[in-house]
């Protein structure tokens, strides 16, 4: 960590540089602001104690880390999407205490799966009767918004009219034989990039409205991902 002292001084000199065109007063203001700030500084002394105090909710699937003299807390993807990225998104970020916050601002994984934000205007749709199973689409999607799944005859007797009904039967052989293949996409996390419509060697992948694509998708994506 570099030296206090050193970091105020080098503060000052990119206020000089920054500001020097502005003319002396603006520069002297500036500095002046630096060391009005450091004057204030007041150290609040925490007590020992505090290491061991339990963070509120941490039964509800938080974890700990030993890393050195440290511990690392991580939240669970569904506790930080309540806790934290719900309120923030309301822009109620600043009425969270900082106790709410993991300790060197972690986030967890995976917590785009609550949050859908619908951002797409047009959403592609899959022929699966053009589709070559080359899985293109999926590997150029940024963001995983369009996934091939594979499935057996009886995952499929439970599932919606239209995926089973959309499903093809898998390419490859062998232990493929046994299985249907889809692609599926989440028009909920699609934002309409239209990657996967142009890289689709076979024209597989049209785009639709949004607000049609998600009523008819949405259930068949429910049921690929569960």
């Amino acid at each position: 960590v570099m030296p206090f002292e050193e970091a105020i001084d080098m503060l000052k000199k990119s206020i000089k540089k920054m500001y020097g065109k502005k003319g002396d007063k603006v520069v002297q203001m500036n500095i002046d602001g630096v060391d009005a700030s450091v004057s204030g500084i007041t150290e609040c002394p925490v007590p020992p104690s505090w290491a061991e105090i339990a963070l509120p909710g941490e039964a509800g699937g938080s974890t700990q880390a030993a890393k050195g003299p440290r511990k690392i807390v991580d939240l669970a993807p569904k506790q930080f999407a309540d806790g934290v990225q719900q309120p923030c998104n309301n822009l109620d970020g600043n009425s969270l205490p900082v106790s709410t916050f993991v300790p060197g601002g972690r986030v967890p994984l995976g917590t785009s799966q609550y949050e859908k934000r619908g951002i797409a205007i047009n959403v592609p749709k899959v022929d699966m009767d053009l589709c070559t199973q080359c899985n293109k689409c999926s590997l150029i999607c940024p963001h995983a918004a369009v996934r091939p799944f594979l499935a057996t005859q009886q995952e499929l007797s439970a599932a919606p009219k239209d995926f089973s009904a959309g499903s093809r039967a898998a390419i490859g052989g062998g232990v493929l034989d046994n299985y249907q293949y889809r692609i599926q996409v989440s028009p909920w996390d699609c934002t309409g990039c239209e990657l996967c419509v142009r890289i689709c060697p076979a024209d597989a992948l049209t785009l639709g409205p949004a607000e049609k694509v998600i009523q008819e998708e949405e259930t068949n994506w429910n049921f690929a991902v569960t």
